[in-house]
């Protein structure tokens, strides 16, 4: 789940992108400032506004583990190998399967995984969902 943190970091680095527009213009800050603003309203707060919904409304329900997908950035920096969790469970309101993927982690969760994983949806906005992940022995961001 996107926090509000994330999303005051964010509104901060593009206010600042955007004063440095003003005191010094130059394209490249004002392209920046532009992007990281679609970044928060199209990204961020949807992502926010999405968990808070299914905080709120949603029902918590146990989804089959699909997969654990993994890949590697290929850069050589800190960041390495990725994890995610897939996981599927039937709508309710219409059949069709959905899918839900937890947030990346650097580790491997495949140990400690199940045949199923909690999720807590609100069917009307499948999208709106967090997966439990405070299972693992591990911090997941």
């Amino acid at each position: 789940m996107i926090s509000l943190t994330t999303i005051i970091i964010a509104l901060v680095i593009t206010f600042a992108l955007l004063v440095i527009t003003f005191v010094a213009p130059n394209p490249i800050s004002g392209i920046m400032a532009v992007v990281f603003g679609a970044l928060i309203y199209f990204v961020l707060w949807p992502k926010y506004e999405g968990g808070k919904q299914a905080q709120a409304s949603g029902v918590e329900i146990q989804a089959a583990v699909q997969e654990v997908r993994h890949w590697n950035s290929g850069s050589r920096n800190s960041q390495g190998d990725k994890y995610e969790i897939i996981a599927v469970a039937p709508n309710p309101l219409n059949g069709n399967i959905q899918q839900f993927v937890s947030p990346p982690m650097t580790t491997d969760p495949e140990p400690y995984l199940g045949e199923t994983v909690t999720v807590k949806v609100d069917w009307r906005n499948p999208k709106a969902y967090i997966m439990d992940v405070s299972f693992l022995p591990f911090q997941v961001h």
